[in-house]
């Protein structure tokens, strides 16, 4: 194997059929190894995955990354599979170089030499370690990598319009040297001569029909064309150009660039597209999409024909447009994007959450990107936030929630000059109902109370449970006189409830309003509170306002 491809630049990879431009932007680990099972390329993916720097692992044998699960048989099959030149796809255990274990889908891909035999493997890993933790499911994983052939310099010809009778005539005037290179015409030897009296009538017809186009369009055109220019056939893709002189066209001039190896490439980067399991896409610059793989259809729920073509903003949410725009000019700029969260709009208007990924646009333009369906994840996440919040007999929400809510009052009330208010109330005698008629009917009373409290308040007053059976009420822009005709409202509608028990339950309500210059915790909180003890000395049942 040579030396420069000990590298941790795959660009330097000298089998041009190969590589051209790295998959640095892949949100999977993926690596090169020798057929003894060296690194030869690791890309910036893999480090996170496993913890180890490319560089740290060029020349190493992959069985750093062994972690003792596996056994001898399951790496004998592996070998021999790829050995024999077929593709290896399963999920294995894997060892960081913390030594933590984790769970990767893999697939290894030989590179078979011009013998026919497994010179290097390519490497696909993704780590499956939370989804398997979470869910024990693993997905198919395809490879994920793109690849963009642009290295040759641009072949120059010029071509003159000669305007006999009906038809134009062209004729070559002079190629640059790169074209002189690739083709191994020469400018003496096409000078002054048409492509009939160069190539014979089959291919020249060809390639005059394109000259044809150009000249009766008007306009600069762009295609593609195969053509044996006495070294083989090649793949060309050509932009050719009118000039004018007085309103008439009196040259072609054309640009040609050498894609064979492009065209051959492409093949590999069509069956990635027809295989990845994540929605692929490739974007023009402006943001719209150019090229979606299958698995949209899937995931939209239909066809990709109206799709293409269409701006990638028409497709996102109205609420994360301007997340749209950010990614699109990150994209542009040519920053690598990785797991950009916005709303995705799918069959019949219905969003769903997707994770972006991108790399940085190639010479044409075109950005690259994958999408990952995250409704699932999203949807969870939203669960453990409201969990985390709320308190699970009553609905409303918990301590750590009131409190969070009550500082960021405060400091608003604070920042603008607004008022803010606190109710801290206690269920009075709430012991005996529990002692006499069990934690269920209590719990039964706590519920009817909070359903009621939270009938009277408005949607920015936030109602937690702080313990037990005491709550408090954050009342931003209300001051005290307001905030004690509600605490009066509500002991009454309190009072007039029905319980399962049969017998009333009444509430002591302390009432403090917001001083700029006190700590809302041992300030206005504590204000609150004893209020709400003088209520209760008072014979419960009743208000009472902090001074």
């Amino acid at each position: 194997m040579e030396d420069n491809m000990l590298n941790s630049d795959p660009s330097a990879i000298d089998d041009p059929q190969l590589f051209r431009v790295a998959i640095e932007a892949a949100r999977h680990a993926v690596y090169i190894t020798d057929r003894e099972g060296r690194f030869l390329y690791a890309n910036p993916a893999f480090a996170k995955v496993t913890g180890y720097e490319p560089a740290e692992v060029l020349g190493e044998e992959t069985r750093i990354l062994k972690s003792g699960v596996m056994d001898d048989e399951y790496y004998r099959k592996l070998w021999e599979t790829v050995l024999a030149g077929r593709s290896w796809r399963e999920t294995i255990t894997n060892r960081r170089k913390s030594g933590e274990l984790y769970e990767a889908h893999q697939i290894i891909s030989p590179i078979l030499s011009e013998h026919g035999t497994p010179s290097r493997f390519v490497v696909i890993q993704e780590d499956i370690s939370e989804q398997a933790a979470a869910e024990r499911r693993v997905r198919d994983l395809a490879r994920e990598y793109e690849s963009i052939f642009r290295n040759t310099q641009d072949a120059i010809f010029m071509i003159e319009v000669l305007h006999r009778s009906d038809e134009p005539e062209f004729r070559f005037v002079r190629l640059n040297p790169t074209h002189e290179r690739l083709t191994g015409l020469r400018t003496e030897q096409v000078r002054g001569r048409t492509p009939f009296e160069l190539f014979g009538s089959e291919l020249a017809g060809e390639i005059v029909a394109n000259y044809r186009w150009c000249y009766e369009s008007g306009e600069a055109i762009v295609y593609d064309e195969v053509l044996d220019l006495g070294q083989g056939p090649r793949s060309w893709r050509t932009r050719l150009a009118p000039v004018f002189d007085n309103g008439r066209i009196i040259e072609l001039i054309g640009t040609a660039r050498d894609i064979t190896i492009e065209e051959r490439l492409k093949n590999e980067q069509q069956l990635f597209f027809e295989i990845s399991p994540d929605p692929f896409v490739i974007l023009t610059s402006d943001g719209r999409f150019h090229q979606l793989s299958p698995s949209w259809r899937e995931l939209i729920g239909g066809e990709l024909d109206g799709i293409v073509g269409r701006f990638l903003l028409d497709y996102i949410h109205p609420d994360d447009r301007e997340n749209g725009l950010r990614l699109l000019e990150r994209m542009g700029a040519g920053e690598p994007v990785s797991e950009f969260e916005m709303r995705f709009e799918v069959e019949h208007g219905a969003y769903r959450w997707l994770s972006w990924s991108a790399a940085s646009p190639t010479t044409e333009g075109l950005i690259y990107a994958v999408a990952r369906n995250i409704e699932e994840n999203k949807r969870l996440r939203e669960q453990l936030v409201e969990l985390s919040s709320t308190d699970t007999l009553t609905g409303i929400a918990n301590r750590a929630k009131g409190q969070s809510e009550l500082l960021r009052e405060a400091e608003r009330a604070k920042r603008y000059g607004v008022m803010l208010s606190l109710l801290m109330f206690d269920v009075d005698h709430f012991k005996q109902v529990n002692d006499t008629h069990g934690h269920a009917v209590g719990d039964d009373v706590l519920q009817r109370i909070c359903r009621k409290v939270s009938g009277e308040l408005r949607p920015t007053d936030t109602f937690a449970r702080w313990g037990g059976e005491e709550f408090i009420v954050v009342l931003p822009e209300t001051d005290a006189e307001a905030a004690c005709r509600l605490a009066e409202r509500l002991k009454t509608e309190v009072g007039a409830l029905s319980h399962s028990h049969g017998a009333p339950v009444t509430v002591s309500i302390g009432v403090a309003e917001y001083r700029d210059s006190e700590d809302p915790d041992t300030g206005l909180l504590r204000r609150a509170d004893d209020a709400l003890y003088q209520a209760k000395q008072a014979g419960r049942d009743r208000v009472r306002i902090a001074s």
